[in-house]
């Protein structure tokens, strides 16, 4: 270790706390000295910490105190090769508890990260990860039900990723709430074409801005309908973070979503969103290997649907199945898992005769006859990990899902290309399943969804038994070269 240690540390590799002057391998207050107080404040950096592009700030910080990535790493304790991957904008620096060791030992300003005003010294000691927070599902079933018991609530909105704005609007008119509309829409299309990493920055922009407008006056009769469109904005800036697995980021902007959109209960759209909302949190839960608490929040949404002030659409209620079905898939419960794909199968049926309200829109843009049938077949394949006898079923309907979906979808088909390939090697189909691994391979590329490369590593899996043959050998290496290091 002391051979890699940087010439200015202090600390013999011996790990000296950054009171005594050192940090593992770095001279903190060396470096300190070298960053001139309001550093951070200039109009540049204020930006680029406001959304969160560390990229920019370690540039201008190794230029201010003549570091290498190398050094710089190692003070962050972060390594040189994804110092350079942020600095391109390749990658990208979410997590609370990675943001929490950059902002402390480099002495960035907790406001400048959106964190609460006035919050002082070790961010690590005063912010915990929402993935990991214990009471998450007790914080999730406050916001759904309204409750001002939980003290977390009332400081939701300095808790967001993204840095506040100032507003001098004191009105809000009906062209207003149409233009939030309209924005949340275009990020709900571009996200589906292309993923969300490359609109994430601008939708938490957007966000804050709609947040500063919430003190303007507004008619009473159009104050839900701000309330529900920025909750739609909110829930929509959580799926571009879950998609590029900013995962703690996703949990706080979900959770604010919940929040507004009970705020806004009077709008017959509060209910639906809820659900979707709550949907879109046990999909990540599923994605992060935790079918117990996917399970959990799936129920809390199916006890809201039908326990609102205003019923959830029909074409959502169905969705609440077919994640509870996903959720018994994982866990290898094949009756549940058939009953509860059964259901949504009915209420889709259901939602294609019962009239659609005008407030009512689909389930993230996304809900059509290949999504639903990519949604059976996720289930079939996630029942085949530890049942191979319904892998054939899961090819068949996520191949019908893959071949349906529109080019506007990209994203959808890209993401379910994997699962497919998947399957079909657990079928002993090996020629079909290492084209389509290609095939995903390709689609991914194209794409800007991190999310994406879990399901690559997946494929990688269920390729393993056949590795002995040259072509699964190959496919293997290139998903290796492919899939992003770890965050």
């Amino acid at each position: 270790m002391n051979s890699r240690r940087p010439e200015w540390c202090t600390c013999g590799g011996l790990g000296a706390s950054p009171d005594a002057g050192c940090s593992p391998c770095a001279s903190l207050a060396e470096v300190a000295a070298r960053i001139p107080t309001g550093f951070f404040e200039t109009p540049q950096l204020r930006t680029a910490l406001g959304s969160y592009d560390f990229g920019a700030v370690f540039l201008a910080v190794r230029q201010q105190a003549d570091l290498s990535q190398t050094e710089l790493g190692e003070l962050l304790e972060i390594s040189q090769s994804r110092i350079s991957a942020v600095e391109r904008n390749e990658r990208g620096i979410g997590h609370v508890k990675v943001v929490a060791r950059v902002a402390t030992r480099l002495g960035i300003p907790a406001h400048l990260l959106g964190f609460a005003a006035g919050s002082a010294g070790n961010l690590a000691d005063k912010e915990v990860s929402w993935v990991d927070r214990r009471d998450f599902l007790v914080l999730l079933t406050a916001a759904t039900l309204g409750s001002n018991l939980h003290p977390e609530l009332a400081r939701l909105g300095n808790q967001l990723p993204g840095q506040a704005v100032p507003s001098s609007r004191t009105h809000i008119g009906a062209s207003d709430i149409d233009a939030i509309e309209n924005i949340t829409d275009g990020f709900r299309r571009w996200d589906l074409a292309h993923g969300g990493g490359l609109c994430r920055s601008a939708a938490l922009t957007q966000l804050h801005q709609v947040r500063a407008l919430q003190k303007a006056s507004c008619p009473d009769d159009l104050r839900p309908r701000l309330l529900i469109a920025t909750a739609e904005l909110a829930s929509m800036a959580g799926w571009l973070a879950y998609d590029v697995e900013d995962h703690d980021a996703a949990r706080k902007l979900w959770t604010y979503a919940l929040d507004a959109a009970h705020q806004g209960e009077d709008h017959p759209r509060s209910t639906d969103l809820t659900v979707s909302v709550l949907l879109d949190m046990a999909h990540q839960s599923l994605h992060l290997d935790r079918p117990d608490e996917a399970l959990k929040v799936t129920q809390l949404a199916q006890a809201t649907a039908g326990n609102r002030k205003h019923p959830a659409a029909v074409s959502t209620d169905a969705y609440v199945f077919a994640v509870l079905g996903w959720c018994r898939a994982t866990q290898g419960e094949v009756e549940p898992t058939k009953r509860a794909l059964g259901q949504s199968e009915d209420r889709y049926d259901d939602a294609n005769s019962a009239p659609v309200p005008s407030w009512a829109r689909c389930y993230r843009g996304v809900v059509s006859d290949a999504e639903i049938t990519a949604q059976q077949g996720y289930a079939m394949h996630l029942l085949s990990k530890s049942q191979p006898d319904f892998a054939p079923v899961a090819v068949a309907k996520l191949g019908q899902a893959v071949s349906g979906y529109e080019n506007a979808h990209a994203r959808s088909r890209a993401v379910n290309l994997p699962p497919l390939a998947s399957a079909q090697f657990r079928t002993g189909d090996v020629d079909t399943a290492v084209v389509t691994g290609y095939q995903a391979i390709s689609a991914i590329g194209n794409v800007s969804s991190a999310r994406c490369y879990a399901r690559l590593r997946d494929l990688s899996k269920a390729a393993q038994p056949f590795a002995a043959r040259s072509e699964v050998a190959d496919l293997r290496a290139d998903i290796r070269a492919a899939v992003p290091l770890a965050v």
